[in-house]
């Protein structure tokens, strides 16, 4: 349910963070951004608020982005402590806490991660850790299409143990 509210003193803290007025506030809102006439993302928090300028959406609160593929189906579920959205250049910004969890069963967690729409991207230039089927990789900077199918990790670090028969 998303409410709208003139800023009041419960969103103070906020206001001043941003030094700006939000044009909407909603609290535990839901915002579907759809591509090619289909839903591919959904994006909920605790608390929201527009601006006008710069053009940009804030997630503050327990943000989760669900991603769909282009048939609709589910195929990622990202969260994060707080999240932007630059309506201009279609960017999607996660702080603190970014966690990706893809249906498949993969991982990735990290500090920061962006998300562009157009590319249908996420990447980041921070440490993170990523788990697949028999796994965990570290490094330092990663790219991959939202669902954790096709990946890159820029500085890998780490070993990996695999067990190999002499057959």
């Amino acid at each position: 349910m998303a409410a709208c509210n003139p800023v009041g003193e419960d969103t103070k803290e906020v206001d001043q963070e941003f030094g700006r007025v939000p044009n909407q506030e909603s609290w535990n809102t839901t915002v579907r951004i759809n591509s090619v006439g289909k839903e591919t993302v959904q994006a909920r928090a605790a608390y929201s608020a527009q601006y006008e300028d710069p053009q940009e959406v804030v997630f503050i609160g327990d943000v989760q982005l669900d991603f769909f593929d282009l048939e609709g189906n589910h195929s990622s579920t990202l969260s994060a402590d707080t999240g932007r959205i630059d309506e201009k250049r279609h960017l999607f910004t996660a702080n603190g806490n970014v966690y990706v969890e893809s249906d498949s069963g993969m991982t990735l967690a990290t500090s920061v991660l962006f998300w562009h729409e157009n590319k249908e991207l996420i990447y980041t230039d921070q440490r993170i850790v990523f788990t697949a089927a028999s796994d965990t990789l570290y490094g330092i900077g990663f790219e991959s299409d939202a669902n954790l199918e096709n990946w890159t990790i820029k500085e890998p670090t780490g070993v990996t143990y695999r067990e190999f028969s002499d057959e």
